[in-house]
């Protein structure tokens, strides 16, 4: 029975760390690509806190990527046990993506430096900003 404990203890830290891939997980704020966004828990009620960070400055021809983070049970229409669906849509309606679920990304290259104001339509106080440089 010892030489499996020995060899059980040695195995484990391998395969843990074996389990991140590589090196990290995309969807974990903290390991995101640049130009990234997260809509907050409970965004709905955060105003222009719902996205983070807001404003947002990404040089001409960045892509941003938003992520749905509110995770967090709510009810309404728009909401569930596993979070809440919001949009990422510009205010001059250039960009739209549609209902995000919990955990879905959606991403937008912006060509043309300017300031792109955006909210959530489902729940129009949630506001944000991306401004494009050259």
């Amino acid at each position: 029975m010892r030489p499996f404990s020995f060899f059980s203890a040695a195995l484990l830290p391998m395969i843990v760390c074996a389990c991140g891939g590589d090196g990290g997980d995309i969807n974990q704020p903290g390991e995101r690509p640049a130009n990234s966004i997260s809509i907050v828990a409970r965004a709905e009620t955060k105003g222009t806190s719902a996205f983070s960070p807001n404003p947002l400055s990404v040089a001409a021809n960045g892509t941003v990527r938003w992520y749905n983070d509110d995770v967090a049970a709510a009810g309404g229409p728009y909401g569930g046990s596993n979070g809440t669906t919001h949009t990422i849509t510009a205010d001059d309606l250039s960009f739209n993506s549609g209902n995000l679920t919990p955990n879905l990304t959606f991403e937008h290259t912006f060509t043309t430096p300017g300031t792109y104001p955006y909210h959530c339509s489902i729940h129009p106080t949630m506001k944000g900003t991306i401004t494009v440089t050259q």
